[in-house]
């Protein structure tokens, strides 16, 4: 398992928080009013630009899992206010 990352979000701009992943946590560091949005891309793909790709994060926990059966980038996006998130990776 790769160290911890600890990521900025800017508000209303998609950031990467992980890259080429299969599996893996993301836990809200912050407890503001900021909304998170989390899309992904198959690894080497463009960066989303739609807001309408993004599904809201933490609506019942502070944490969500990663998993795919392929390699993905993983992208964050704070509506409202800048946030901050911590990401888990598993590589294989």
């Amino acid at each position: 398992m790769a160290n911890p990352i600890i990521v900025s979000c800017t508000v209303d701009t998609w950031v990467k928080v992980a890259t080429n992943v299969t599996s893996g946590m993301i836990h809200k560091r912050t407890k503001k009013n900021s909304i998170y949005l989390q899309t992904y891309r198959e690894t080497g793909d463009p960066a989303p630009t739609d807001i309408n790709e993004g599904v809201e994060l933490f609506i019942t926990s502070d944490s969500v899992g990663i998993s795919s059966d392929t390699n993905i980038d993983v992208y964050i996006r704070c509506i409202g206010e800048t946030g901050s998130i911590r990401v888990d990776v598993w590589r294989k």
